[in-house]
């Protein structure tokens, strides 16, 4: 099908084979290049490679397998971010048993995964919520002397984040977390991006009750997320927002506008009127300036008030007479 020189090269067939959209064509083209032994072409580790990553782009998984074990066969090192190119495309098609065998099977290939094999296969578990597995896979790289990344950290505070029950400050202990105010800022920040303000509450309770501060550097992290877990709060669970901002007030967090709009707000659709001046004369002493929204709601509120004052006003005197 194909008129080969005598000097191709990897490099050549890589470009044809880039040139070939149609996936059996190009495998036709690969297969092509070694048909005639004769002028003494193999494939290297580049064009194997290249031609493992199509077949999985194109889902035929077992054919990409059996290329991996061609590798082997014909001396060609079998690099890790190959292996990892079909543990993602198992992932990509909701298969991550398939994507667990194919990593477990690197040694068979004389490749050690390193840090990002264990954080893709994490990723991979994680994603498609095989959380107890994601946990057991992450215990078994320290076991092996593999200490934990921000990557592999940030991988498990997205699990975290979907079944909040599977961890607590003891099993982040167990887990080789410590749960530091960076962690636990991450965590609850985690729970505030998929709207899970009262398990975020949980979590900045829990991380106070243990008595754990924000350090200098993580002070104003510590700040951002509380006021985001207040706004967050007043929604659907108005008590507890409240509640929280009086924690934040004994602990020297400034309150943000927004938050002072976000309570207010509450206060008052709550018919608690008297509450929401005092919080907004509190703020207002602390440094912090309403916004405009925040008064109209107040001043709002106000004349209503008036008005319904001065028709009762009315009526008695109507009654009177």
């Amino acid at each position: 099908m194909f008129k080969w020189s005598k000097d191709i090269t990897p490099s050549q067939v890589i470009k044809l084979m880039r040139a070939e959209k149609d996936v059996e064509k190009l495998i036709s083209v690969f297969d092509s290049a070694t048909a005639e032994y004769a002028n003494g072409f193999l494939h290297d580790q580049s064009s194997f490679s290249y031609m493992v990553s199509r077949l999985v782009s194109a889902n035929k998984f077992k054919a990409a397998e059996d290329l991996v074990a061609r590798m082997k066969v014909e001396n060609c090192v079998v690099s890790e971010d190959t292996l990892l190119s079909i543990c993602r495309g198992y992932g990509r098609v909701h298969r991550p048993f398939d994507s667990l065998r194919v990593f477990h099977k690197m040694k068979d290939f004389d490749c050690d995964p390193s840090h990002k094999g264990y954080v893709t296969l994490l990723a991979i578990l994680v994603e498609e919520n095989q959380l107890k597995l994601a946990f057991k896979f992450y215990k078994n790289m320290r076991e092996i002397g593999l200490p934990p990344t921000v990557a592999s950290l940030n991988v498990l505070i997205k699990a975290l984040c979907r079944n909040e029950k599977t961890v607590d400050a003891d099993r982040m202990n167990l887990q080789g977390l410590k749960p530091d105010a960076g962690l636990y800022g991450k965590v609850i920040s985690g729970f505030c991006n998929v709207s899970k303000f009262r398990e975020a509450a949980n979590f900045l309770d829990e991380m106070i009750l243990g008595g754990i501060t924000p350090n200098r550097l993580t002070w104003n992290i510590h700040v951002k997320t509380s006021n985001e877990v207040v706004r967050g709060l007043c929604a659907s669970y108005p008590t507890r927002a409240f509640t929280l901002y009086l924690s934040m007030r004994s602990r020297g967090i400034s309150v943000e506008v927004e938050t002072l709009d976000s309570l207010v707000k509450c206060l008052c659709k709550k018919g608690e009127f008297q509450k929401a001046v005092q919080l907004v004369n509190e703020i207002v002493a602390d440094g912090c300036i309403p916004n405009k929204g925040t008064w109209k709601v107040l001043i709002g509120h106000t004349l209503d008030k008036t008005i319904v004052g001065e028709a009762s006003e009315s009526l008695l005197r109507d009654l009177e007479i």
